[in-house]
């Protein structure tokens, strides 16, 4: 699907930029593992990028959510049978995986892993992993008849993900990133009410929640306003600053775009999704709160025509 950018009655097309093999695998993969939750949509704890499994093969990306569920992501430019084989193949692997062999793995050193994925989770005694593993395939095109394939495992609701990322170029050589959210067999998280807790049986309607952006939140609220995260469990209580155009601001004058890594700077930790953590004020809506008020709110129409003079006039007299 082509991209323009609009200027006045004019359209100017964006080049969709070509990269080698191997070149847009390493590119998505440290995007991926820097913004895991605006590409994924999801709150996520990282655990490793490139990791040799025992069983062999090595897999780009793991990560877990905060149900204890093993997250493949695995990254390449086209993906056929093969990909697709080879990626069914981590997740099989994924299906067994114990909490210690992820430790093994972890990034940041076995020692720190169970402190961190603690404080990922909130809780005092490690999560355990669930045996029900989730796969992302991340990928800037797939073979007709491979994506049929995926279509028929989501038929039969395995827990697959598809992202389609590919890089575009306008005239002044800058890049811009399409992700394109495809082919989910889970329905997407609902909204939360104002304490932070999920409203159920709640449907998200009009648009898709993960394209909100924090400056659209932004134009809802009163800027600048003191944005507030209370952990209980731990003691700590932070407080930063939403600015007008989406910005986050800390309490050292640090500024962030994404409010999961203000979260992840003022916290010093290694994973946390901001949108679920930062409330306007105390007692406040989430902001992932109102970014599911903004996706379901009904598109905007067009205003209805000014009445003609005459009818006007009608109606007054009557």
């Amino acid at each position: 699907m082509p991209i323009f950018e609009l200027d006045q009655n004019s359209l100017v097309p964006y080049r969709r930029q070509a990269i080698a093999s191997g070149v847009y695998e390493a590119e998505i993969e440290g995007l991926l593992w820097d913004n895991l939750e605006e590409l994924t949509g999801d709150n996520l704890f990282r655990v490793a990028r490139q990791a040799a499994l025992p069983s062999g093969g090595i897999p780009d990306i793991i990560a877990l959510d905060s149900s204890g569920r093993v997250v493949v992501i695995e990254v390449k430019r086209d993906v056929d049978r093969h990909q697709l084989a080879q990626a069914l193949e981590y997740a099989g692997w994924a299906r067994n995986a114990s909490l210690d062999e992820l430790a093994g793995m972890y990034y940041g050193g076995a020692q720190s892993f169970w402190d961190d994925w603690k404080e990922f989770t909130d809780s005092g005694t490690p999560v355990l992993v669930q045996r029900d593993p989730r796969l992302v395939l991340v990928a800037r095109t797939f073979n007709a008849r491979t994506f049929e394939a995926l279509e028929f495992l989501l038929q039969h609701k395995l827990p697959i993900q598809v992202l389609k990322i590919a890089f575009y170029v306008d005239e002044g050589s800058r890049r811009f990133l399409n992700v394109e959210w495809e082919l989910e067999p889970e329905a997407s998280p609902a909204p939360e009410s104002d304490d932070g807790h999920v409203l159920v049986g709640d449907t998200i309607g009009g648009g898709d929640f993960r394209e909100v952006t924090l400056s659209e939140v932004t134009q809802t609220l009163t800027t600048p306003t003191t944005l507030v995260w209370n952990r209980p469990r731990k003691g700590h209580r932070y407080e930063a600053t939403l600015l007008e155009g989406g910005f986050i601001r800390l309490a050292d004058g640090r500024e962030f775009r994404s409010p999961s890594g203000a979260a992840m700077a003022v916290a010093d930790v290694v994973s946390y999704d901001g949108w679920y953590a930062w409330k306007v004020g105390d007692g406040g809506p989430t902001l992932n709160s109102l970014r599911h008020q903004l996706a379901a709110a009904p598109a905007a129409t067009e205003p209805a025509e000014p009445a003609e003079p005459e009818d006007v006039l009608l109606a007054d007299k009557t």
